[in-house]
């Protein structure tokens, strides 16, 4: 029995660890909000940006780019580096998480998109577009955050809760 015992607190340990290297840096979420609101921004028209005097650079491409880096840093970082057909083969806590973050990731884009169609170019629908790509920035390095939370949960418990 103590045998049993010592085993289960090397494993205990040893989940400890591994959910430790799951943890992100405070760069993270601040990285991973201001890329997506670059990269949610830039499906609005440039010309609206222009009459509130923001410069045409690639903001979106850019904030792109850099949000696929981070989501390849969010994948290495919590194992889930693998080519499994889907995301909830490997963590349980991500069939409630993952389909939040790939709605916010559609409808985010969505809004911007038809504020821009909507709004055309009016500097109205731009600063709307401004204001609702920040606070889509900062909904997205929340449910990043507590994606991870989950997968952390997840390997110290071993999967077991639902």
């Amino acid at each position: 029995m103590d045998e049993y015992r010592m085993g289960m607190e090397v494993v205990a340990r040893q989940r400890r660890a591994a959910a430790a290297r799951v943890r992100l840096g405070w760069w993270f979420p601040v990285l991973s909000a201001v890329s997506w609101a670059l990269a949610v921004g830039g499906d609005f028209p440039a010309a609206g940006y222009r009459r509130l005097g923001i410069p045409d650079l690639p903001y979106g491409q850019v904030g792109g780019l850099l949000f696929l880096a981070l989501v390849a840093v969010f994948s290495v970082r919590s194992g889930m580096n693998r080519w499994d057909v889907s995301p909830f083969a490997l963590y349980p806590s991500l069939r409630w998480r993952f389909p939040a973050f790939a709605l916010m990731c559609l409808g985010s884009m969505a809004v911007v998109f038809g504020l821009g169609w909507l709004g055309g170019s009016s500097s109205g629908a731009a600063w709307a577009a401004v204001v609702f790509a920040v606070v889509a920035g900062g909904v997205m390095a929340f449910l990043l955050t507590w994606m991870a939370a989950g997968i952390r949960g997840d390997i110290l418990t071993g999967g077991q809760r639902r």
